[in-house]
């Protein structure tokens, strides 16, 4: 056992041997937090993305965009297409059950269906309008 304890010393003893320690530590540098004001900031440029410079808020309506993001034509009306999607059909289940002789008002009511935007030079789709998202939505004029 005094064996033992001989060798080992001799192996962590930097003063004997004269060479550095084989782990050193890195330093560790931590960024400083953003105040509030430029956390705000930071978000907010966060949130806009090039899409929303070339479209305008999407209705259920065709409606003139700036440019298209595929074939980059400017000044281009869409085209509308409105469909039942998944969010349909779930209406449908529901008022199934609630109340059955209505559960067909979802597939007839646009407010309660998607709708995609088209550009009307390549067809590419440019936008949506999710079922359900202007339903409650009040218009002063």
């Amino acid at each position: 056992m005094g064996l033992f304890t001989k060798s080992a010393d001799k192996d962590f003893d930097v003063a004997a041997t004269r060479e550095p320690p084989l782990v050193t530590a890195t330093p560790v540098v931590y960024e400083s937090l953003p105040t509030p004001a430029e956390a705000k900031i930071n978000h907010a440029n966060a949130r806009t993305n090039k899409h929303d410079d070339i479209l305008p808020s999407l209705t259920r309506h065709p409606t003139s965009i700036q440019q298209c993001p595929h074939c980059g034509a400017t000044n281009v009306m869409t085209s509308t297409r409105t469909y039942p999607g998944p969010e349909t059909y779930v209406m449908c289940l529901i008022l199934m059950l609630v109340f059955w002789p209505v559960c067909w008002m979802p597939l007839v009511m646009d407010a309660a269906k998607r709708t995609d935007h088209m550009c009307k030079r390549c067809g590419g789709v440019v936008g949506h309008v999710k079922a359900l998202s202007d339903c409650c939505i009040e218009e002063r004029g």
